[in-house]
């Protein structure tokens, strides 16, 4: 397999993973499985290009309170940022 194909096949494995984590933070309750997906990309992005959880977390918190209007605040963010570092960490031993 060459090296293109490979990243995508685990690029999907990552962003599945991933969109599974998002979508159980029950964020927008009944919400179509892609309607985070903007997060997830976002995520995955930082992540590949090294992001450490802090810039993860305020990623994260400006995403969630700019571009889908919620009031959460920096705290909440870190801990779900927190959940996707260790998920990343996570699917990358394999």
């Amino acid at each position: 397999m060459n090296r293109k194909k490979k990243l995508n096949k685990e690029y999907k494995v990552h962003f599945s993973s991933l969109r599974d984590l998002i979508n159980s933070w029950d964020l927008i309750p009944e919400s179509p499985p892609d309607e985070f997906d903007s997060i997830n990309h976002m995520c995955l992005s930082l992540l590949c290009r090294g992001a450490d959880r802090i810039k993860l977390g305020a990623s994260l918190h400006h995403e969630l309170t700019t571009n889908y209007g919620y009031a959460v605040d920096k705290h909440s963010t870190d801990i779900l940022a927190k959940q996707v570092f260790e998920l990343w960490l996570t699917i990358n031993k394999i």
